[in-house]
């Protein structure tokens, strides 16, 4: 009887443990499967590929589509710095129907608390236990950058092309995209654009301005052309903006000079509103000779101030300005 008592405890024994090890078994699995295998973790690794500038990884783990755009913005150095600013990623399931489950990302993003929500999917099993997850097909949202005057602009520190002065840009979710610009010619001062959301419109737009050494190039050419008009030695220089109307003798020399120049303002604006011109501006001459008298052949010094317009095109290149006067 004995005997018998210590087979029965021994089994039991055994089948307790073979409980205790298939509910550890099965606790692991759930373990495994929520943190390992689980959509939270589907989208705590397309965070840190985006922190960590790897676009292709984004893009298989987002399961995205490329939309017709520039993808500059898409991998590296820029995807880098536009995740950068992602901190104290908080990711949770907000709510789930067995066959899609959305995934919510709490962050701050440049300092300022945001949100994204994601929905996923059951892809396939591995193992027979484990559930791997895959994002909603999607496609990924696009910012438009524009920049009136300007056929480039630097975008999260790489400088990209801007056709007719404007340009879609693909762009990964969330981050932060900074543009500016600085060439010899124009300066753009930094402008911050933040994008969280996948459907959200997000427009960049910054203001080009002329530099000082483009403003100084077009002084100097307008001065150079009015200085060259005054060096002719006619009351009507060809091809100059000045003349004087007089009917008497001229003898000797007509003699001119730029008593004020014109200020001549480089602006956006004239045919194209993304084109740099120059307005016409007014400025005076200074015109001096000897006449003579018809009737008697007496002379006289005879000066005047001859107000005049200039008018000229303006073509601004990346380190060079043309004025073409009118």
């Amino acid at each position: 009887m004995g005997r018998s008592d210590r087979i029965i405890r021994a089994v039991g024994a055994w089948f307790f443990l073979i409980v205790l090890a298939v509910a550890a078994a099965a606790v692991t699995i759930a373990l495994v499967n929520k943190y390992q295998y689980g959509p939270e973790t589907e989208v705590r690794e397309y965070f840190q590929a985006l922190q960590d500038g790897d676009g292709a990884k984004a893009l298989g783990l987002l399961n995205a589509e490329v939309p017709d755009s520039n993808a500059a913005l898409l991998d590296g150095d820029p995807l880098a710095e536009a995740g950068k600013h992602l901190q104290d990623v908080a990711v949770s399931t907000v709510a789930s129907d067995g066959d899609t489950t959305t995934v919510r990302a709490d962050y701050l993003l440049d300092g300022k608390q945001a949100s994204s929500e994601f929905r996923l999917h059951p892809a396939e099993t591995q193992w027979g236990f484990f559930t791997v997850w895959d994002f909603d097909p999607t496609t990924l949202p696009t910012m438009s950058v524009s920049m009136p005057g300007s056929t480039a602009v630097d975008i999260n520190g790489v400088s990209v092309a801007l056709r007719d002065s404007s340009r879609q840009f693909a762009v990964f979710y969330p981050g932060v995209y900074t543009g500016s610009y600085t060439s010899p010619m124009i300066t753009a001062q930094p402008q911050e654009v933040a994008v969280s959301d996948s459907s959200k419109e997000t427009a960049m737009k910054l203001t080009a301005v002329p530099s000082e050494q483009l403003q100084q190039q077009v002084e100097q050419q307008v001065h150079e052309r009015l200085d060259a008009c005054a060096a002719k030695d006619s009351l009507y220089p060809s091809d100059c903006p000045f003349s004087y109307e007089f009917d008497g003798r001229i003898q000797d020399k007509v003699s001119w000079s730029i008593k004020e120049y014109p200020r001549s303002k480089v602006e956006l604006g004239g045919a194209r509103a993304d084109q740099w011109s120059l307005p016409d501006s007014r400025g005076t001459a200074h015109i001096e000779f000897t006449a003579v008298n018809l009737y008697d052949g007496t002379t006289s010094k005879f000066s005047a101030d001859v107000p005049f317009t200039f008018s000229a095109s303006l073509k601004v290149t990346q380190d060079k300005a043309t004025v073409t006067p009118r």
